[in-house]
């Protein structure tokens, strides 16, 4: 293979950097074209284009309750760490805390 190149995408073959992803040795040539049908550079490049806000298609009314998108936006912005297992009411809390002090 002439200048071979590792590329990535989200998976099951191998967990690397933490991440389940799929991964597949190209020619230098065949780069551009794995990239643009869905393969990345690196395993973390893979992963983050897992991480995708859906697009707001309407806009709440002011007094709308905060949705679960908008906590983990906001939880991101502020650089915090949450999971699944975060209810909207203990990441509510966290952010409002974060702001506060």
């Amino acid at each position: 293979m002439d200048n071979a190149t590792m590329l990535y995408r989200p998976g099951s073959m191998d967990m690397l950097h933490g991440f389940m992803v799929d991964w597949q040795i190209v020619d230098g040539h065949e780069v551009e074209a794995a990239l643009a049908d869905g393969w990345f550079l690196t395993p973390t490049e893979a992963a983050e284009s897992l991480k995708v806000v859906p697009p707001v298609t309407e806009v709440p009314a002011d007094d709308a309750p905060v949705t679960r998108v908008e906590l983990e936006t906001k939880a991101k912005e502020l650089g915090m760490k949450f999971d699944g297992r975060t209810t909207d009411k203990k990441l509510g809390e966290l952010i409002a805390a974060k702001l506060a002090g």
